[in-house]
């Protein structure tokens, strides 16, 4: 005789299984002309999202306040204080999320970008409301710690991310390429550990040399100053000891906090400047020059035209720069939050999980080049990417 605690154990391993079945059917799954996914219905308990500030991650941070207007009485957005720059006490992330768990009204929340602490931001508040469903976006922590605690996780295909990336660089003359990380990227996160060997294995495909240099970390003491002080002398540094020479250096860094250092940089010496560290028009050029921001964020095309016009002006910047034109994290957040009503209202379930989560983040897409697959062996964290960039300058 099976007891009651038994059989609820074996229908979570078979609805585990089947879960496990369906994420690896997607492992090639790429969208159609016309995806198609159940009509979108908001839950009855509202859905958070929490955001960090414009200046350090301005998709993110726009696309969430179109959500708020789209559904006003459905989606809160909170912001937190910049989390690369450490302060006494719980960080803001961790007191926030909460206060959101205390909230009987809130049913979900969204990490727009999963920055450092939100894995305890998200233990915190399920000792709150064990219920609640959190969804994360690009976890800048260990990505398998991240999966582990929440519901979903969506995070950028790199394997595909890295070639193109690459090939642009390429294009743009580059026969040198380095990447600047630091320790807490590459050591405690495989999501990034595996993007670095990613872009290693690209330019050894496409023939350009591949170089890394070991960053300092801005949550040091010397902070985000000290951060891109520290990228200015090492690019230096590279070129005084002979490891790079000439102009066709492409830089990228998975620091966020030293894109426009990069272009800086690369304005003075005449280098290569293609993507900062996660796939978006905004960082990096946004930060370097005074562009304005189109009506609506996943208007891509719009502000590629008003950077090009802006950075062309530039007439003392010699870099060759880049722009990539697909709205990454406005897709991944707005399938987040569409997810996030499928989950509370009990349409998505382990058994169909793949398939609705897949359907959700292609229609949000809607475009004919943009894939979505498994992570690894993770059954509920997806990859995504839709491949294309445009030449700035």
């Amino acid at each position: 005789m099976v007891t009651k605690n038994k059989s609820a154990i074996i229908k979570r391993i078979i609805a585990a299984a089947l879960a496990f079945v369906l994420v690896f059917s997607l492992a090639a799954c790429k969208n159609t002309q016309n995806p198609k996914a159940d009509p979108i219905v908001p839950s009855e308990k509202k859905v958070a999202i929490l955001v960090a500030p414009e200046n350090q991650y301005p998709e993110d941070y726009k696309a969430a306040t179109e959500l708020a207007e789209a559904y006003p009485d459905k989606i809160v957005v909170k912001e937190y204080a910049d989390s690369r720059i450490l302060k006494a006490g719980n960080p803001e992330i961790m007191t926030i999320s909460q206060e959101l768990a205390k909230d009987t009204e809130i049913g979900a929340i969204i990490y727009a970008r999963a920055t450092q602490f939100t894995t305890n931001a998200i233990n915190a508040a399920k000792l709150i409301n064990p219920e609640l469903v959190t969804i994360c976006i690009e976890p800048e922590e260990s990505i398998e710690k991240i999966a582990n605690i929440s519901n979903l996780v969506l995070c950028v295909d790199w394997a595909k991310a890295a070639n193109d990336i690459v090939a642009t660089a390429k294009a743009q003359g580059a026969k040198h390429f380095v990447v600047f990380s630091i320790n807490r990227h590459i050591s405690d996160n495989p999501l990034i550990r595996n993007a670095n060997a990613a872009i290693k294995a690209a330019c050894e495909a496409e023939g350009l040399s591949y170089i890394y240099e070991n960053s300092l970390d801005p949550i040091y003491s010397s902070g985000i100053r000290g951060s891109q002080q520290f990228i200015r002398e090492a690019v230096a540094r590279l070129f005084n000891n002979g490891t790079v020479e000439g102009s066709d250096v492409a830089l990228f860094s998975t620091d966020g906090s030293v894109q426009s250092t990069l272009i800086e940089v690369a304005n003075t010496r005449g280098l290569i400047y293609t993507c900062p560290s996660f796939p978006t028009a905004y960082n990096g050029i946004g930060e370097a020059y005074e562009i304005s921001m189109p009506g609506k964020i996943a208007d891509v095309e719009g502000y590629i035209k008003t950077a090009k016009e802006v950075i062309s002006a530039d007439t003392e910047g010699k870099a060759r720069i880049s722009a990539y034109k697909f709205p990454l994290a406005t897709t991944l957040l707005a399938s987040a939050v569409h997810c996030a009503f499928d989950i509370l209202n009990g349409t998505t379930t382990a058994e169909n999980f793949a398939e609705k989560i897949s359907a959700r983040v292609n229609v949000a897409a809607n475009n004919k080049n943009f894939t979505i697959a498994a992570y690894d062996t993770l059954t509920n964290t997806f990859m995504a990417y839709c491949p294309g960039f445009e030449t700035i300058k």
